[in-house]
């Protein structure tokens, strides 16, 4: 067989690989939409406001995680992916998943934070932006061509995008004033902490199975929260007393992790295992999070915004416009 031959089928291979993690990412956002959707509904409500942002990083530390965390338990041991795990313990390269443990926590409990001041349509419309952050890193450091002219047209729907939402998002907002700023402060370090995280698991999925590495990442971040939770904030202990005394609170924070799971399964890990930083991440990213401004808006009971919506559509296409790329795989660039 000649190696154009060969070279083809492998460019085939690849253009396949790219595909189905397109389609992973596509079909994990709705999860992560209804889980921090429902996240951003209970925020405010007791006893995760008797103190902020202690009551956030409660919702996110004992509730979200630790079931979030069993469901990949699960998935481990069903698929048989678990012997991943443990041979990515001890590795030369297993530091890198307390580096994105670090990041996937930081990025959690902004969200969850952010979503208490200025409300989850407006956190989810604008922590999209965190796919569009890992592309253009992953871009740079895989050389992958991202500047075209449809990316200017991109950055002007993104702009009118955010625009839109915030405009919207702050007549409706929980808080108003100093508080509001401060929350849209906030949701920016978790886009660009999520952005850094999708990244750095485009590049530690290049050097460890993605199962493997997903487990870590996840009971990392169990590990890291509760110690800084329990450690740190005496009123968390209370608040997670609370939570776990009232079976409805539990159901939902069941509800909440086993969404964030999926997503992390599906989108976050395989779907950038096998598209990449820049397909996989914005789309797994920036659909995810309209996913959680559209069902917060409509099924969770916030005042509806028809503005929202639209900005958070206009997110979306800046967003897929930015690293579109119609002339070949994203697969084929890399290689």
């Amino acid at each position: 067989m000649h190696s154009a031959d060969l070279a083809e089928r492998s460019r085939l291979a690849d253009g396949k690989k790219t595909r189905m993690g397109m389609i992973y990412a596509v079909l994990a956002a709705p999860a992560l939409g209804l889980a921090f959707g429902l996240l951003s509904s209970i925020v405010t409500a007791e006893p995760f406001n008797l103190e902020e942002p202690t009551g956030a990083f409660a919702l996110v530390a004992v509730l979200q995680v630790p079931f979030g965390v069993l469901a990949i338990a699960v998935f481990l041991a069903v698929s048989g992916t678990w012997r991943d795990a443990v041979r990515v313990l001890g590795h030369r390269v297993s530091w890198w998943n307390l580096f994105v443990a670090v990041g996937g926590f930081v990025g959690d409990l902004c969200f969850a934070a952010a979503a208490g001041l200025i409300g989850g349509a407006l956190a989810g419309a604008i922590g999209g932006l965190a796919g569009v952050v890992g592309a253009v890193i992953g871009a740079a450091l895989y050389r992958e061509r991202i500047l075209r002219p449809t990316t200017l047209v991109g950055l002007a729907a993104l702009a009118i995008g955010i625009w839109l939402a915030v405009s919207g998002g702050s007549l409706n907002a929980p808080t108003q004033g100093i508080y509001f700023v401060v929350g849209l402060l906030i949701i920016v370090v978790a886009v660009l902490t999520w952005g850094f995280e999708s990244f750095a698991i485009s590049a530690g999925t290049d050097l460890m199975p993605a199962e493997g590495f997903l487990w870590w990442r996840a009971f990392l971040e169990l590990l890291i929260a509760n110690a800084l939770l329990f450690l740190l904030f005496p009123t968390g202990r209370h608040v997670a007393y609370l939570a776990w005394s009232d079976p409805r609170l539990v159901a939902i924070g069941a509800v909440i992790g086993f969404g964030w799971a999926i997503w992390m399964i599906m989108g976050f890990y395989i779907g950038i295992s096998y598209a990449g930083a820049v397909r996989g991440g914005v789309l797994t990213n920036t659909l995810a999070f309209f996913f959680i401004a559209f069902f917060s808006l409509t099924v969770y009971g916030a005042p509806f915004s028809l503005i929202v919506i639209v900005g958070s559509i206009a997110t979306v296409i800046g967003a897929l416009l930015i690293v579109t790329e119609p002339k070949s795989y994203i697969a084929r660039q890399r290689n």
